[in-house]
């Protein structure tokens, strides 16, 4: 995780510093790439880093204004204790559709945000295979099924836009993002409830090119 936050600030330095060039501002859509690196926010839930897709709409504007985000999906472990020992239960997808409002100031070709999003998370759940066999095992449980509850989220975050050419744009966003879904494992000994707070740190480091 750390070697992503330095070569994203190495990266974003480098840009602040670059020749002057066109910018980015007339664009109307951007599509590339991101790499987000997550800190889970407590001990039950796990961190991650992946690669995904990353798009700009139009061009930010001095002052209030709508933010969205779509894009910010990512899986996170969950471990729970299964007959009083510390298992890894499985893992969590948490697919979030947020939007909210912010302040963006623009200074030079960098245009800075600072907005909280909120919306709602459609989750799922996958038991872990070894969680499995200990509720069979240990518990002596039989027909086991899973799932996640559905649960609202929200997200206090600042970003960065910097108009490196007229058609490269990078993008560096820092967040806390708070999901309390519920993990349900029912069985032929009834149904078990184990709430999981899924808050995560997000790091993202964004690279987009102009199509038009």
């Amino acid at each position: 995780m750390f070697t992503i936050i330095r070569t994203a600030f190495i990266v974003t330095i480098v840009a602040l510093w670059a020749s002057d060039a066109r910018a980015q501002v007339d664009n109307r859509l951007a599509l590339g790439m991101s790499v987000t690196s997550r800190l889970a926010g407590s001990d039950g839930a796990g961190g991650s880093a992946d690669v995904g897709f990353e798009i700009r709409i139009g061009h930010e504007r001095d002052g209030w204004g709508w933010q969205t985000s779509l894009l910010n999906w990512f899986d996170t472990g969950v471990r729970e204790p299964i007959g009083g020992r510390i298992s890894d239960l499985g893992e969590i997808r948490i697919r979030p559709i947020m939007a909210g409002y912010g302040y963006t100031r623009i200074r030079g070709r960098a245009a800075i945000t600072t907005d909280v999003v909120g919306g709602y998370a459609f989750n799922s759940f996958h038991l872990d295979p070894i969680a499995s066999a200990d509720y069979l095992q240990r518990l002596g449980a039989s027909v086991i099924r899973s799932e996640a509850t559905n649960t609202f989220v929200v997200k206090p975050e600042v970003q960065v836009w910097y108009d490196l050419t007229n058609r490269f744009g990078l993008r560096l966003d820092a967040g806390y993002l708070i999901a309390r879904p519920s993990v349900l494992i029912t069985s032929t000994l009834g149904e078990d409830t184990r709430p999981v707070r899924a808050d995560t740190f997000l790091i993202t480091f964004g690279v987009v090119y102009s199509i038009f």
